[in-house]
């Protein structure tokens, strides 16, 4: 094995150890709104690794298939660009998308006025015997958040304004 294989493969464990760790965050954060920062941050991370190794992979590959000199290097420079190309595209999609999607997901469930998880235990009981504890975080409200129900700008209201006088 040489060194370009052996950091791919520690990449590449790195973001499976993050992968794991997130999935476990996930399951452990007591909040929807706590447990999308797990889903977020350590995937993103998580990803762009594996494809770090995978680049440290195929540049190795490339190097232990490269021509002879009675052949063109030109294909083979051209094989380790197109790879390149091809990962770097990918980790900046992933690092553009990943977050806008969390973002989506979390204004969604706020739009959709969700606050809590429900409880899993009946009123009367002790709070600490239920398996999701009720826990404040950061951001966490009792009642519904109040949004406008209309558009930002009325163009109606506007029309009437400018006509009144």
């Amino acid at each position: 094995m040489s060194v370009l294989e052996i950091l791919g493969a520690l990449f590449m464990l790195g973001g499976c150890v993050f992968a794991l760790t997130g999935a476990v965050g996930v399951l452990r954060m007591p909040d929807f709104y706590a447990r999308l920062h797990p889903a977020g941050k350590s995937d993103t991370l998580a990803q762009a690794l594996i494809l770090f190794g995978l680049a440290l992979l195929a540049g190795q590959q490339l190097i232990n298939a490269w021509p002879s000199e009675a052949n063109s290097h030109a294909d083979a420079w051209i094989g380790l660009a197109n790879i390149i190309l091809k990962l770097g595209l990918l980790t900046a999609l992933l690092f553009l998308t990943a977050p806008t999607a969390t973002h989506a997901i979390a204004k969604a469930a706020r739009l959709d006025r969700y606050t809590r998880l429900p409880f899993d235990h009946e009123p009367g009981d002790d709070p600490a015997s239920s398996r999701v504890a009720e826990i404040v975080v950061a951001g966490d409200v009792t009642e519904p958040l109040e949004e406008p129900p209309g558009p930002v700008l009325d163009v109606r209201e506007t029309v009437a304004e400018d006509e009144d006088p």
